[in-house]
Formats: structure tokens, C-alpha cells, sequence
């Protein structure tokens, strides 16, 4: 699966529009620098806009001052465990077993044993996050540093159904927060504790895939996200003084198509705006041409399973075709509603209008394969 926030390498033409990859893993100096970029101090992400203490300055096993130390890798790991309890416990507090008995999820399975224990199940996936949770802030202590606190946070399901759509989003970004901070970890004793979580998050991402009918396990490969890129997802939960998003972004995961459609699991648009799709004529510099769907207009926020249709309702769009003709990489990208009228003035305007979010110099972006089944 490759999941990256920038389009390939070896791309040309429209580089400096949509800009380069970035390396999957990053050297510890560079680590430390995206935390200072984006305003996090050390690596805790539950720093941004939350009102939550950065980790303690603790030495760890850091080889350098300029370095992130262990502490500094744990503590960000241990605000995503934060996010994860307090996100199973928001949905427990509020569904009982028999609410979660009834529905169209746990109906999903003809084995009544299997039908009555998704509760159960929630309930165990809430224990293992809060043991991680505890797990994580022991060790911190017991590296001299100091464990973040929870935030506040807000989530975005109003059903089970929706709940559990989030929860698999969720535990992907887990599973790859993991293997993009591993490398990172200095201390060898370390790594063992950390790999035996990140399986346990594996394990809880495939039962939530199939709870949301998708194939559990669909490539052979699974991407290893940086900070800059869960960091914008994350935050989408955690509740601060301002309500939009300081950094676009994109979550546009692989997934089967019937060709008429993608979906995007997520969209942070700082100022509103929509996300269109690209195929991959936008890496030759056709950029307005390139545009074969984009959503309806958002206000400011952070979009979640956005659908988007292909080949139609695209403002200036001519197309030949009214579906994808087989596999391929498409491209989500959130663009602005400069003018403010709500329309996708973007092709029409000849890129004048609409254009996308950048960060750095470069588009916002996210690739996924389509399989058309």
C-alpha cells in the first residue's frame, strides 16, 4: 500500500506544483525538525492545540542534542494511545451491549456467538489501549521523563455504524504511526514492548476492516507514516480554541472501486473548500485536465469518508468515459473556494481559481491504488 502525502519521485513536469515524496523513514535529526516545523516542541502531538504539556526534556538515549530521544518517541506514541482509549470509551459510555446486539453491525454475522460478542470485543480493545496507555507512561517515568496527559477530544460518529467506519480509520493510522516511529528508538530494550503493541494494533485494525466490510488484509505491504502525516489526523479529534484545522491534509487509502466512484477517508480543509480527484496525467502537468471528480463544498473543518463521484458533476469537466477502465493511481488533492461561491471554479477558471492547499511550496496530496472490480 503506498499511502504518502506527496505524489513519486519519479514524476516530472509538475513537480514543483505538487512536490517530491518524502522518505518513509526519517533520520531521528530530521524527526526532531518536522516536530519543531510544525510547532509541537518535542513529539508529542497532544501539544498542538490541545493545551497538553510537551514531553520533558529528558535525555533518554538520545545521541545528540539536536536528536529526538526515546522519551520523545514514546510520549508521541503514547498521545495516540491517549486518542485511542478515550475513543472506545467515548463509544462505550455512550452505546450499551444491547444497542451494539441490535445493530446492522453486529448483524453482520450469522454466528450468534460472533454476533454477541462485538461488545465484548469493543470492551477488550478499550482494555489493551488503556494497558498501553499505562505500559508507556511507566517506561517514561522509568527513562527519567515526564508522560503527556490525554487531551480533550471530539468525534465524528453520530451511529455504530459510523463509529465503527472511524475506528478502522483510526487503528490504520496506529498500526502506521508505529512502524514510521520505530526506527526512531535508540534503546534496544525498547523495541520489543513497541513491536508487541504495534501487533496488537495490527490485530484490532483487521477485526474493525471487517466489522466495516473491508478485506482485512488486502496488500502485502503496509506503509509506515511519519509524523508530518498522522499528525494532521490525528489532530482532527483533538478539541482546541479554534475549530478548523491549522494544515490541510489528505487520507486517501487503497481500496476496490466500482469505477464510478472513490472514497476519501479524510480531508482537513482549513479554510473549506473540496477535494478533487486526479488521475495520473497530473504527474505530466496536465493539472486542470487531470481533474476527473471532486466533493461537494465544505466549510472549514475536517471532512471524514468522503465520497466522490467520477466523470461527472465536475464543473468544466469533459469527459469520454463515465467510469475508470481498469486499475489505477488516482490522486486526492483539497483545494480552496478562493472565490467563495461555492463552485469548483478551478477548471473553468483555467487553475486562476479554486487552486490547491500547499504546505511548504507544494500541494497538498494523497495517492491510492484502484482496483475496478
Amino acid at each position: 500500500m503506498t499511502d504518502d502525502d506527496t505524489i513519486r519521485e519519479d514524476s516530472d513536469g509538475v513537480l514543483d506544483f505538487v512536490g517530491q515524496v518524502s522518505d518513509q523513514l526519517r533520520s531521528r535529526r530530521g524527526f526532531m525538525g518536522d516536530a519543531a516545523k510544525v510547532g509541537v516542541g518535542t513529539a508529542a502531538l497532544g501539544a498542538v492545540g490541545s493545551g497538553v504539556a510537551a514531553a520533558n526534556d529528558g535525555n533518554g538515549d538520545s545521541s545528540g542534542g539536536d536528536d529526538v530521544s526515546d522519551i520523545d518517541v514514546l510520549n508521541y506514541a503514547l498521545t495516540l494511545e491517549h486518542l485511542e482509549a478515550a475513543y472506545y470509551n467515548d463509544f462505550l459510555d455512550n452505546y450499551s451491549e444491547n444497542d451494539v446486539e441490535r445493530s446492522e453491525v453486529a448483524n453482520y454475522f450469522d454466528r450468534e456467538t460472533l454476533q454477541y460478542s462485538v461488545y465484548q470485543q469493543i470492551q477488550d480493545v478499550r482494555d489493551h489501549e488503556e494497558a498501553h496507555v499505562d505500559a508507556l507512561s511507566k517506561t517514561i517515568k522509568d527513562l527519567g521523563g515526564t508522560p503527556v496527559k490525554p487531551a480533550n477530544y471530539e468525534f465524528p460518529y453520530s451511529s455504530i455504524t459510523e463509529f465503527i467506519a472511524v475506528a478502522d480509520r483510526l487503528e490504520a493510522v496506529g498500526v502506521s504511526a508505529y512502524a514510521g516511529a520505530a526506527p526512531l528508538i535508540s534503546n534496544p530494550d525498547i523495541i520489543p514492548p513497541a513491536l508487541s503493541i504495534h501487533s496488537v494494533e495490527a490485530n484490532h485494525q483487521t477485526y474493525f476492516q471487517l466489522l466495516n466490510l473491508q478485506r482485512p488484509a488486502p496488500n502485502a505491504f503496509n506503509p509506515a507514516r511519519t509524523m508530518d502525516e498522522v499528525l494532521p489526523i490525528a489532530k482532527q479529534f483533538i478539541v482546541s480554541e479554534e475549530d478548523a484545522p491549522d494544515m490541510a491534509s489528505a487520507t486517501f487509502d487503497d481500496q476496490h472501486s466500482d469505477g464510478s466512484s472513490v472514497t476519501v477517508a479524510s480531508a482537513a480543509l482549513p479554510d473549506g473548500g473540496f477535494v478533487a480527484i486526479h488521475d495520473s496525467s497530473l504527474l505530466d502537468g496536465n493539472v486542470a485536465g487531470s481533474v476527473i471528480g471532486v466533493s461537494d463544498a465544505y466549510d472549514a473543518g475536517t471532512a471524514m469518508d468522503i465520497e466522490i463521484p467520477l466523470y461527472a458533476e465536475v464543473p468544466g469537466g469533459d469527459y469520454d468515459q463515465s467510469s475508470l477502465q481498469g486499475d489505477q493511481t488516482l490522486i486526492a488533492m483539497p483545494h480552496k473556494d478562493t472565490n467563495g461561491n461555492g463552485t469548483y471554479d478551478f477548471i473553468t477558471s483555467g487553475g486562476e481559481a479554486d487552486g490547491a492547499y500547499t504546505q511548504d511550496g507544494e500541494a497538498v496530496v494523497d495517492d491510492a491504488s484502484i482496483t475496478v472490480e
